[in-house]
Order: structure tokens, then C-alpha cells, then sequence
């Protein structure tokens, strides 16, 4: 059963729109041309990837096809009709419509009932009905959950009656839609909560936890079941924006968890997850999806928090995860983020001192030793391209020393 991919990172935008015409901001529509052949590193064998234009493909500097995996690619102007169903980033009505303007197959697209309760489980406050059924299963909670409000003046309150805060846009995602506040309802946090609530209607409350580390658990929903497809350790900066993943084994992922939480809770909730997500979106939702957690202090020790957040959809923790069972050689570990130049130029300036530092080591089918395998194409000229390409999903450094990871991300 082949699958077309096509990569929308805009999704999160176009699920806060909630309409099937939505055209997202000029940069949005250029971090899905620079990124668009993402999927073809995760996609099956004999899949198709959609890509603005075909020679996409055939400028990556490392092909999946060199390591063992072979998709086709199609264009939106003549787009695969041989598939078996549809695969975006994220699904919206907004690209379920876009699909068919292309040409896709009406009855291979989720109904419309369908896509809203995707974008109502897409909603931050959804993370409340997590925390409800894990109290059921006794699993330990933080003290105080997320509050939904509706009005600025509730907003105020809950800011000033806290030392420290975090306020969320219920529909976002990669760190955008935060705000950091420090018992002050100042005038940089007021406008912030009145675009919020001009724009979405609503906006989402918590404490701020002293985070330790950020972590994941990724699912796999077939339409019937839903069953954990592994962990992601990944980084994040101060704004919260995602920086990248440690490429690790999730026996790797699971000791580093150890050293601060009893591996035992943490898979009884990784059970309880799957469960509660069986009986309540299996459903409705077909693909892949994570649970952002984090290891935090509280009261002199550490604990885990079990839903940040709901990632209904692809993600960059689950591409790791992929990523590294699929190419990275067993007993190598790695680093996978995504870097942004103010120009194509340096981009390809620090491409080509990574490669020359660490050229790659293929073992077989397996990345041995890299600094540079780049998963989007390297613009060759060091001018912008047409479509302008800055961004870079890479795997910036793959190594057999444990060390070296340990050095990026160190609990």
C-alpha cells in the first residue's frame, strides 16, 4: 500500500484558521519548499513524496536511496494517482482542500467530521483530559494543571497570582504561541493575550515547572489501535523553539531517563497512554503523533511531566526516531536539528566544512561517521536559490563515543 507525503509544516497555523482556504505567511511557505524532501527520509519503501519541483530530489547531496530506501516523487501539477492514501505533516481542512485541488482521490481524505476532531484534539487544553485519565491509573501529576480562559481580565489575574507563568496559544506548535511571564501582567504580556484572543478566542494557562530535560513519546495510530512507536530526547531553546533531537536507541533514551525517574512509572505511563489514546482517537486518526513530557524539579527531587503537550501529527522527534533505526549504524549515536542562515551562502560555507572535517562513512546501509548529511538539498552555487533555500534538516554529526552526545544534551 503506497502512501503520497507531502511536508506542511504550516499545519499548526492552519488548524489555529480552522478554514479550508487558509494561505499561510511568506515564510511559512518557504520553510515547506526548503524542507519539502524531509519525507523522504521517513516514508516507506515505494512510497511517493510530493515535492514543488522534481529536481528537488536529485540534489541531495545523500540520497535515501544510497542507504537502502527508495520512494518515487510527484509534483502538484501531476500528482500520483497509484496510491493508497495521503500522508501530510499534519492534517487541516486547509490541506485536505489543497489535496483536492491538486487531483488527490475524495474518498482516500478524512471526512470533515473527522478533520475537526483532529484540530479539537490539536488543542492544548486537551492535555487536561490526559491528566484526568492518568489519575485514574495513580500516576503522579504536577500540583496544578492547565486553566482555559476566554478573557483578558482572567488572564491578568492568573499571571498576578503566580511568580512565574506560562500562557499558550491553543493551537501551536515548535515553540511558537508562548509567553513567559514573572507575576506582572505588563504591557508586552496584554498584547500578547489580546492577539491570542482576537485571533483563536481563547488562551491556555500554566505554571512554569523548572524543566531538566525535554523528552517524547511517539504513537502510531492505524485506525484502530494505538501503539507506542518509541521515545525522542530532543532540546529545545530558551524561547522554546525546538533546536533538535539526539539521534539514540530508545534502550539509550530509557537509561538516560533513569538517572532521574524510575524507568517502571515512566512505562507504566507510556501503557496508560497507549490505552487512554486507543479508546479516545484511534478513531478518528490515522499516522503518527507525540506526547511532548519533560523531567522537572519539584520539591527537592525529580518528576516527570507526562503531557506538555499533543503533537497530533508528524514530527520532528518521531523523523529521529525513524531516522536513526533506519541509517544510523548500531552503536553510533548522533545529533539531528535543524539550522537556519541569514543566507544561502554561509549555508553552504558550513556544509562544506563539516563534510571536509568528517567525510561521510557509509557501513552498508548504515551512517558510520559524518558532520554533514544533509535531508533537504544544499544549494550547489552559494547564491539563494529560486525558492530561497536557508533552512537545514541535517544530521550534523554521527559518532561511535556516546560522550559526544552526552556533551549536547547531558541530563
Amino acid at each position: 500500500m503506497a502512501h503520497l507525503h507531502l511536508f506542511n509544516p504550516e499545519n499548526d497555523l492552519a488548524l489555529a484558521d480552522g478554514g479550508r482556504f487558509y494561505t499561510p505567511p511568506p515564510l511559512a511557505r518557504a520553510i515547506a519548499r526548503d524542507l519539502s524532501t524531509l519525507p523522504l527520509w521517513y516514508a516507506r519503501q515505494g512510497d511517493v513524496v510530493c515535492l514543488p519541483a522534481p529536481d528537488f530530489a536529485a540534489s541531495l547531496d545523500v540520497s535515501p536511496v544510497l542507504l537502502g530506501q527508495s520512494c518515487r516523487v510527484c509534483s502538484p501539477k501531476r500528482l500520483a494517482g497509484d496510491v493508497d492514501g495521503y500522508t501530510p505533516w499534519g492534517w487541516s481542512r486547509e490541506v485536505a482542500q489543497r489535496l483536492l485541488r491538486y487531483g488527490a482521490d475524495p474518498a482516500l481524505l478524512p471526512s470533515d467530521t473527522m478533520l475537526q476532531c483532529q484540530r479539537e484534539w490539536s488543542h492544548r487544553i486537551r492535555t487536561r483530559e490526559v491528566f484526568e485519565y492518568l489519575e485514574n491509573c495513580s500516576v503522579d501529576l504536577p500540583d496544578e494543571w492547565p486553566t482555559l480562559f476566554s478573557d483578558e481580565e482572567s488572564v491578568a489575574r492568573f499571571v498576578s497570582a503566580h511568580e512565574r507563568t506560562m500562557l499558550k496559544a491553543p493551537w501551536s506548535g515548535s515553540g511558537k504561541g508562548l509567553c513567559r511571564t514573572r507575576g506582572v501582567y505588563d504591557l508586552v504580556t496584554a498584547r500578547w493575550t489580546q492577539g491570542v484572543l482576537r485571533r483563536q478566542g481563547e488562551v491556555v494557562g500554566e505554571p512554569f515547572w523548572d524543566k531538566e530535560s525535554d523528552m517524547a513519546m511517539e504513537f502510531y495510530s492505524d485506525g484502530d489501535r494505538v501503539v507506542f512507536a518509541g521515545y525522542s530526547w530532543f532540546t529545545t531553546d530558551e524561547r522554546g523553539t525546538y533546536k533538535g533531537n539526539l539521534l539514540l536507541s530508545d534502550a539509550a533514551i530509557e537509561a538516560r531517563i533513569s538517572t532521574r525517574l524510575d524507568i517502571g512509572t515512566v512505562r507504566r505511563v507510556r501503557d496508560c497512554l497507549e490505552t487512554f489514546f486507543t479508546r479516545r482517537l484511534a478513531s478518528v486518526y490515522r499516522g503518527y503523533f507525540g506526547v511532548d513530557m519533560m523531567i522537572y524539579r519539584h520539591a527537592g527531587t525529580w518528576a516527570l511531566h507526562p503531557c506538555v503537550e499533543i503533537n497530533l501529527r508528524m514530527n520532528m522527534g518521531m523523523v529521529s526516531r525513524l531516522f536513526y533505526d533506519r541509517y544510523v549504524a548500531a552503536g553510533s549515536e548522533g545529533l539531528y536539528r535543524v539550522d537556519y542562515f541569514p543566507d544561502a551562502g554561509q549555508l553552504l560555507a558550513d556544509h562544506r566544512r563539516r563534510q571536509a572535517e568528517a567525510p561521510l562513512s557509509i557501513d552498508g546501509t548504515r551512517l558510520t561517521i559524518c558532520r554533514s548529511t544533509p535531508s533537504v538539498p544544499i544549494p550547489a552555487t552559494g547564491r539563494r536559490s529560486r525558492c530561497g533555500r536557508r533552512l537545514r534538516a541535517t544530521v550534523s554529526e554521527t559518532f561511535s563515543a556516546p560522550d559526544r552526545a552526552a556533551e549536547w544534551a547531558a541530563p
